[in-house]
């Protein structure tokens, strides 16, 4: 299929309630939009997003635990992929992770998430797999939020056959430029489609702001909120579209200087 519908959703995911709230957002999607084919949902959204050891170890549980069972059961009866940030324990460690379900209500992948901030390091183990998954849809790759930052991992992701990123986030104020420049440039750098969601509003110092977008491959902004509230975008992925643009304008891989520079994976590799 080279042509379907991926929404990104955002909002208040540490207000409690959220497995309901996921619910309600996918109902409303699928209202309004039936020809989606994949909802993506923020950073950390099944367990909320706040930086305290209580709150991340009564949260946390395995891959296929209770908030998998629950959007599980979702994409079966919406005949939808998602993708959904939740806290992970694992081997006795802790990761700020993410699973994909296919609409069969199967499990195609876990990421973890690979580059912590420093308010995270004392509360997860950094991720070390690099993860794609190829389907029906196209192939995708997964980062979260400042895992954005690193150009080289997008690079990876692309050589690895990504066609589409996937990036949920919890960023927060003051960075609303960096956020949407990493993710336009994250895109463009590798003519891939790039989606990432944010949570809204916060607590005390910590402000979120919105701003979930959908980027093409020419590191346009396709579809996107640009305000802080409750919502959700949808937007048109068209894989031959970035075929065309690769073979055009946008031939940045196909010239690049491979005998004198290269980006290499040390690490695992996830490929399904």
């Amino acid at each position: 299929m080279t042509n379907w519908k991926l929404t990104v959703v955002q909002d208040d995911f540490n207000c409690g309630g959220n497995l309901p709230l996921m619910e309600s957002h996918i109902i409303d999607c699928m209202q309004k939009h039936p020809e989606t084919k994949l909802i993506l949902f923020p950073e950390a959204a099944a367990a909320g997003y706040i930086f305290s050891e209580d709150h991340v170890r009564a949260k946390a549980e395995s891959a296929d635990g209770p908030s998998f069972s629950f959007l599980s059961g979702l994409a079966k009866k919406f005949e939808l992929y998602i993708c959904y940030g939740f806290i992970e324990k694992k081997d006795g460690k802790l990761f700020n992770s993410l699973n994909l379900i296919n609409p069969e209500g199967d499990l195609l992948a876990t990421y973890q998430k690979m580059h912590l901030t420093p308010l995270e390091k004392h509360l997860f183990s950094p991720g070390n797999k690099l993860v794609t998954v190829k389907t029906e849809l196209g192939t995708f790759g997964f980062m979260i939020c400042w895992d954005m930052a690193f150009p080289e991992l997008a690079r990876l992701l692309e050589k690895q056959g990504a066609d589409i990123i996937l990036a949920p986030s919890a960023w927060e104020s003051p960075y609303e430029g960096p956020y949407e420049r990493m993710a336009s440039a994250r895109a463009m750098d590798n003519t891939v489609y790039l989606a990432t969601c944010n949570f809204t509003s916060g607590e005390g110092d910590i402000q979120f702001f919105g701003r979930s977008a959908v980027y093409g491959p020419d590191g346009d902004t396709i579809s996107g909120i640009k305000t802080e509230a409750s919502s959700f975008a949808t937007a048109e992925i068209n894989l031959g579209k970035r075929q065309e643009l690769k073979e055009n304008f946008y031939s940045m891989r196909s010239d690049e200087r491979s005998d004198l520079y290269s980006v290499q994976w040390r690490g695992e590799r996830h490929e399904n």
